[in-house]
């Protein structure tokens, strides 16, 4: 049987040397849903990343750092923590590649937010400092359950996740406050804030946002969202 290959975008490190890693749960989870994983590095030229897209049948865009504000014209808050400039310039030209062909994609916390971001959205900078009465969506375990997001009857997230309420591990300070066209809010927190979105259901694509961290969290619902992308990269290839 042909394995779907699965691309993961990477994040980046530097100390005296610039470090491209993805983290080991994001390949696990790929390969236990029956996927070829393998590594996308950042490539200096954002032009390149169509043709990196089209060596894969899936894209992950994994969790990373803040957003440049000024993609969605605003300033940036005292709160920034910005993503390397190299890494977010290649995510952001393979994210509106994907959103401009049938890849499956599935975007995980920064890459839910950079997916809002490439379709023309928007983001909260800072919840703590920008949501009214926000609930606690950072924390210093991911891997912990945080609080329960509401999910929307007959999104594809519901099929998936299989209940209205699902509690999530977040670990993030922004979110989407807007996502651009094409795109469908299906997940929200107590507070408000957007923690999931998805395609349009009359594109007939696979393209999912969340806020939290699926990669970390190793029961049956969770490992789900995984299976659905390799499934439907398996009907794409």
């Amino acid at each position: 049987m042909i394995k779907p290959v699965v691309g993961i975008a990477c994040d980046t490190r530097s100390d005296r040397r610039k470090l491209l890693f993805v983290f080991d749960e994001y390949v696990s989870r790929v390969e236990e849903a029956g996927g070829r994983p393998v590594l996308l590095p950042p490539l200096a030229d954002p032009d390149d990343a169509p043709a990196v897209l089209a060596t894969v049948d899936a894209l992950i865009i994994p969790g990373g750092e803040d957003i440049d504000p000024a993609l969605y014209g605003e300033t940036p808050l005292v709160s920034h923590n910005p993503a390397d400039p190299v890494r977010l310039a290649f995510d952001l030209a393979l994210a509106r590649a994907a959103l401009a062909s049938y890849v499956p994609v599935l975007g995980i916390c920064y890459g839910c937010q950079l997916l809002a971001v490439a379709s023309g959205g928007s983001l909260v900078q800072n919840i703590p400092t920008q949501i009214e009465n926000p609930i606690d969506h950072g924390g210093e375990f991911p891997d912990l359950p945080r609080h329960p997001i509401d999910v929307t009857a007959g999104s594809r997230l519901r099929e998936i996740l299989g209940g209205a309420q699902v509690v999530v591990n977040t670990s993030h300070h922004q979110a989407p406050k807007r996502v651009g066209d094409g795109l469908v809010v299906t997940a929200r927190a107590a507070d408000g804030v957007i923690e999931g979105f998805e395609a349009e259901a009359s594109s007939g694509r696979f393209l999912l946002g969340v806020e939290w961290h699926p990669e970390l969290m190793t029961e049956t619902p969770q490992k789900r969202l995984f299976e659905a992308l390799v499934g439907a990269a398996d009907r794409e290839s």
